[in-house]
């Protein structure tokens, strides 16, 4: 379990990853994040959530014949081919710029570091002739061995050539299981693919981003976030806040014009 705190103005906010269910006995303004109970409790708005989950406590060739005929083969060839290299100790400053170029063209906020987090947080990538081509960020709790994918980002939209698309998708499958090696040597026990959307099945991109997952055949197990009644309002009050000054600022521009 990680506990983090921040202070929107004066009140402190606490986020907690990994519960076994949420409490009020830690702040009256909390969240529980991937919480492992699926019961709803007074005080906390319950949001049902799901991921995949690979056990990390196969041995090498256990854990890449469990994935699917076709995921192997990608990883074998990206192996063989040897065409890109794989740092599994990379940086904040290696992930952000290539973020932020994925995000731009599907509407996503910059990466903004959240301080709280960053002892938490590992960052792997694949180079293609120095360039990065792909990485994964990491949310790491030691506590209960186990490792959340936070975002995975890649140089796809950069390119329409098809065999180098290829590329980056095998190199893709070859990094995440080159991860699961690594975090399996450092203790960890789990290996989080940070969510899996069986909602929106008629939604193309989403669709492909399951069948991608679905190829290391983890297990899919259900799980909670929960939002403390308090906090809860806070946003609320912030959200209509925000609205109200944007109404207010149009309505001063309509005037002046």
């Amino acid at each position: 379990m990680i506990i983090l705190q921040r202070k929107s103005k004066v009140i402190p906010v606490k986020t907690i990853f990994f519960a076994p269910k949420p409490t009020l006995r830690r702040n009256l303004f909390s969240t529980y994040r991937s919480t492992g109970s699926n019961a709803s409790y007074f005080f906390f708005i319950r949001e049902e959530i799901n991921t995949l989950i690979n056990t990390l406590t196969l041995s090498d060739v256990e854990l890449l014949r469990s994935f699917r005929k076709n995921t192997i083969y990608e990883i074998n060839r990206s192996i063989r081919e040897n065409l890109v290299r794989i740092d599994l100790h990379a940086s904040l400053a290696d992930f952000i710029p290539l973020y932020n170029k994925f995000g731009s063209s599907r509407g996503w906020r910059n990466f903004k570091i959240r301080d709280e987090m960053v002892n938490n947080y590992h960052v792997t990538v694949c180079r293609f002739n120095d360039k990065v081509i792909i990485a994964h960020l990491y949310f790491l709790d030691c506590n209960s061995k186990r490792v959340c994918l936070e975002s995975s980002v890649s140089d796809i939209d950069s390119t329409s050539d098809i065999a180098f698309r290829a590329l980056i998708g095998r190199s893709n499958r070859h990094l995440h299981y080159a991860d699961m090696l690594y975090f399996k040597q450092q203790g960890f026990e789990q290996y989080d693919f940070g969510g899996f959307d069986n909602y929106h099945i008629h939604d193309k991109k989403k669709s492909g981003i399951n069948k991608f997952k679905e190829g290391f055949r983890g297990v899919l197990v259900y799980e909670s976030n929960y939002t403390s009644y308090p906090l809860y309002i806070l946003f609320w009050l912030k959200k209509a806040g925000r609205m109200f000054r944007t109404i207010k600022n149009g309505m001063i521009i309509r005037k002046a014009t």
